[in-house]
């Protein structure tokens, strides 16, 4: 079970409610629209104070007193939010202005409220939180991922920042990769398909950016899977269907980046694969086994989570890669292995001999990579099937599983996550796609 990481410690109220006031006297008596957006402004120094706390920061972006829910849990907003949204996106900032750095530190930490609710592991969270973070998240993804900005114009602090935002959509960015609509929370708000996809090209070059994001994904498609496998009826097709989706979202991540990196002129570079090879086997990682995988304590110091397990500020690539240990595998052998493994442990595969054929679970006992708990049943550690053991996993596919059944299983399996990859890849190269500026 994975340890809940203790809430950061609050700033005093005082403090917050003195930035937030500060902030919203500001817009209320129209000095902010009379600013002309330089390097360093109240408005900058506002932002700035609420930047690394995020109930200040939704209440700011989203007020709770000023809007609603409607019936499908979209938040309507108020007038009091149109206007503050119009004040922030028409502002003169300034290109590379410190104070767009503030501005996105807002929205990621607001974004941490995204699909969070009042409980008691997380009781400090407004009913209405996550209606409200979705639309602070569909406006910030859209403003930044829109015609207003280039690539040129992201500080490496953006990028970290918006990349918090994407990686607490994770839920729109899957549903892109797999050549869908982000849902009406954000479209509400003004998102479109490619302002993510081009959101992602703008930060596609930042390894830390891009492993923030792949975690986030990482962590939505794990509760997917654990959701859909949990159900009593689950089979291979609903495993299958869930390995497609993290195969989709990984080649939609890697085609962005390499957009990048070759408008850039990066094309094959070092940084390019270690960026990409980085974001993959992170995203991998962390959908098998979840944040349970980065609770090593020496890794705990640099890994902001919120309670409701969403991510609180950027994540530094370095420190997450030795939490999870580096792969040296190609990701979507990788991919396959983990699906082969997960078979294993939700009991998938046939309980007979297939007329004397061996089962897949007798021929898998030989191998390193298999483990079985106290009661005899599988218990392999999926995000240990990298490398080496990913590729003896897949020779163990090939040439020893001779079983009719099993060897279906394993055929689809594969074949949805070469589907997937197939997804991901056209979704960023249709009209979905980035704006490449």
């Amino acid at each position: 079970m994975m340890r809940r990481r203790a809430r950061p410690t609050a700033k005093p109220l005082t403090l917050a409610a003195a930035c937030l006031a500060l902030v919203l006297g500001l817009a209320g008596c129209g000095l902010i629209s009379r600013m002309n957006g330089s390097a360093s402004d109240s408005v900058d120094e506002a932002l700035t104070a609420i930047g690394d706390d995020p109930q200040a920061a939704l209440e700011y972006l989203a007020p709770e007193g000023d809007g609603s829910v409607d019936g499908d849990g979209v938040w309507v907003p108020g007038q009091t939010t149109v206007d503050r949204w119009t004040m922030l996106t028409s502002r003169d900032w300034g290109k590379h202005a410190p104070g767009l750095d503030a501005l996105t530190a807002v929205t990621g930490a607001a974004s941490s409220f995204r699909n969070r609710a009042p409980s008691e592991t997380d009781p400090d969270v407004s009913a209405t939180a996550d209606a409200r973070a979705a639309y602070v998240c569909g406006r910030a993804m859209s403003y930044f991922g829109g015609e207003g900005f280039t690539k040129k114009d992201f500080t490496d602090t953006m990028k970290r920042n918006l990349a918090v935002v994407a990686a607490n959509s994770s839920q729109d960015v899957a549903t892109v990769a797999g050549n869908g609509a982000p849902g009406r929370g954000a479209t509400s708000a003004g998102l479109a398909a490619t302002d993510i996809s081009t959101l992602i090209y703008r930060f596609g070059d930042h390894q830390d950016a891009m492993t923030t994001l792949a975690t986030g994904l990482g962590q939505y498609h794990h509760n997917k899977l654990e959701e859909a496998m949990n159900d009593p009826g689950a089979n291979e097709d609903d495993l299958g269907d869930g390995y497609q989706q993290v195969a989709a979202s990984s080649s939609y991540l890697q085609t962005l980046s390499e957009f990048r990196f070759a408008d850039d002129k990066k094309k094959d570079s070092q940084e390019q694969k270690t960026t990409v090879d980085t974001s993959l086997s992170v995203l991998n990682a962390v959908s098998a086994a979840g944040l349970t995988a980065l609770t090593d304590e020496a890794a705990a110091p640099a890994l902001a989570f919120t309670t409701g397990s969403t991510i609180a500020k950027s994540l530094v690539s370095s420190q997450v890669t030795d939490a999870l240990g580096t792969s040296t595998g190609d990701p979507y052998t990788d991919l396959k292995a983990q699906s082969y493994a997960a078979g294993l442990n939700y009991g998938l595969f046939s309980t007979d001999s297939d007329k004397g054929r061996q089962r897949a679970i007798d021929t898998a006992r030989s191998h390193s990579w298999y483990h079985e708990d106290e009661n005899g049943n599988p218990a392999i550690d999926t995000t240990a099937l990298t490398g080496d053991q990913a590729s003896d996993a897949m020779t163990w596919r090939k040439n020893q599983v001779t079983n009719s059944d099993d060897k279906g299983v394993l055929n689809d399996l594969e074949e949805s996550i070469t589907t997937g990859k197939t997804d991901g890849e056209k979704s960023a190269k249709s009209n979905n796609g980035p704006r490449r500026t």
